[in-house]
């Protein structure tokens, strides 16, 4: 069912006081639109090119009464994306490092990590990490505490290995494999092969399956949720087999999937609506849009928190606060040159806030 939220009732007071922890990928949103307006003359969404890191940060604040409030920026970090918190622990990521912070700072690399976009904490074991490397179309899994890594898979070798050619139009075939690449070459297949992942990047559109968030599944154990976004999909992957199943398609340029026993939710960012189950939430009608993007929407990401869903709606540079069931909603204005990726529910201890300084002198 499509459900237009718009027309629910607009009230300030049905979240209470939610204490939010944001990665903001860039100070400097009008050059990501930019880039996003540019990129709508290809056939494929992403940037087309090798870009400058930009510089972002981690910030703290707090939505109540409709009003945005106590905004602190935490830590400057290169791009930072990922943010999960649990039971007091934070987990971060900065383009290609992930970090989790206690009352010291655990590091994890990996030279396959690139565009980290997500991280998240394991509800079956406490010392794991879930760690997207959307650079690289591949997904990790880290004992944090022991900074080892337990598991890895990509898409390349599980049946998602063609990228796009953004300045031939054409089919770009992706492989850390020698022998696949020497196979491809002699059909004559515009093959790449990615043997030294320290100096091969690959922008946006030439990613094949672009796995720009996982995570766990909330009741089952050994079962993941990605988001394709190219594909316009929410996959299972099976980690003991490595089978991929698709469980939510029709979406456009998707971030957040998300399961448990009974919920299956999405966010479909281009087309402006967040999926929950068999119902999509459209954001379409909702006011305070700059007038140049015109038809384009872009929801970041969502999150539920309780019994209602908090979504970054970055064309109107606003939290859009709604519960499904009591048709409420609410619309609170952030900093519109803050390109907010994601947010988790959450307050950082003052020691956490010291480590996070640290990392933003280590980043300077």
């Amino acid at each position: 069912m499509k459900i237009d939220i718009s027309q629910f009732q607009r009230d300030s007071s049905f979240y209470g006081e939610l204490n939010l922890l944001l990665t903001v990928k860039s100070f400097d949103l009008q050059a990501i639109r930019k880039r996003y307006l540019a990129s709508k003359k290809n056939n494929r969404a992403g940037s087309v090119e090798r870009r400058k890191v930009a510089l972002g940060g981690l910030v703290s604040v707090s939505l109540k009464n409709g009003q945005s409030s106590e905004e602190r920026v935490l830590s400057t970090l290169n791009e930072p994306r990922g943010i999960d918190f649990h039971k007091g622990q934070l987990a971060i990521s900065s383009e290609n490092k992930a970090y989790v912070l206690t009352d010291t700072i655990h590091t994890i690399q990996n030279d396959w990590f690139s565009y980290i976009h997500t991280v998240e904490f394991s509800p079956f074991k406490e010392e794991n990490l879930l760690i997207s490397s959307s650079g690289y179309d591949c997904v990790f899994e880290y004992n944090w505490k022991q900074n080892s890594c337990e598991w890895e898979w990509f898409a390349w070798e599980n049946g998602m290995y063609q990228g796009k050619d953004s300045q031939t139009n054409t089919p770009l075939y992706l492989t850390r494999n020698k022998e696949q690449f020497k196979l491809w070459d002699k059909e004559g297949k515009n093959a790449v092969l990615v043997d030294d992942p320290l100096t091969q990047v690959f922008p946006t559109a030439k990613r094949a399956a672009f796995i720009n968030s996982v995570s766990y599944h909330q009741s089952k154990e050994g079962v993941l949720l990605a988001t394709l976004f190219h594909k316009g999909s929410v996959a299972q992957i099976e980690q003991k087999s490595g089978a991929i199943s698709m469980v939510m398609d029709g979406l456009k340029n998707p971030h957040g999937g998300w399961q448990s026993a009974n919920v299956l939710m999405a966010t479909s960012t281009a087309s402006g609506e967040v999926r929950l189950n068999n119902d999509a939430f459209l954001f379409q009608n909702l006011a305070n849009k700059p007038a140049e993007l015109a038809e384009m929407e872009w929801l970041q990401n969502s999150k539920r928190i309780n019994d209602f869903i908090v979504t970054i709606d970055s064309n109107r540079t606003s939290f859009v606060v709604f519960h499904p069931k009591k048709q409420l909603y609410d619309m609170i204005p952030y900093n519109d040159n803050w390109a907010v990726q994601d947010m988790i529910e959450g307050k950082v201890s003052e020691k956490q806030v010291e480590l996070l300084q640290s990392l933003s002198l280590s980043n300077e």
